[in-house]
């Protein structure tokens, strides 16, 4: 691998342990509860369970990075990528209405990664694609 594939996994994967510090720490401090007020501490199964949700994505563009199949198929890598996601925001949007603060971590996060995803990376992709030199 070279070292910029090695940077931008790095990079990924930095992204990743963010979110899931972003979910973690949403889901260690108490909350009110929606209809009696009453604090309320997340049970740590169901922090587990955003936590697994939200590394879908990280786990699946790992596995597509390392086994070089980004490489041989960047296409379909994107797409399968981009399904992840897209079954990762249908998981947020359902679990949406009441929900505790490391929900609203999830979805924060599951919307910063359309962002990047959708946006940002083609916009990497086809600048990277223009600016390398030319071969005569």
């Amino acid at each position: 691998m070279k070292t910029s594939q090695l940077k931008v996994a790095y990079l990924f994967n930095l992204i990743w342990m963010i979110a899931l510090a972003h979910i973690i720490y949403s889901g260690l401090q108490p909350y009110p509860h929606y209809i009696t007020g009453e604090l309320m501490t997340a049970d740590m199964v169901a922090i587990i369970y955003a936590c697994a949700y939200c590394s879908l994505y990280f786990v699946a563009g790992n596995i597509f990075k390392f086994s070089h199949f980004w490489d041989k198929h960047p296409y379909w890598a994107y797409i399968l990528l981009s399904s992840v996601l897209i079954f990762q925001l249908f998981i947020a949007a359902v679990a949406a209405m009441h929900a505790p603060p490391y929900i609203g971590a999830f979805i924060i996060n599951t919307m910063f990664l359309l962002l990047i995803h959708f946006v940002f990376y083609p916009i990497y992709a086809i600048s990277r694609k223009h600016l390398k030199p030319q071969k005569n």
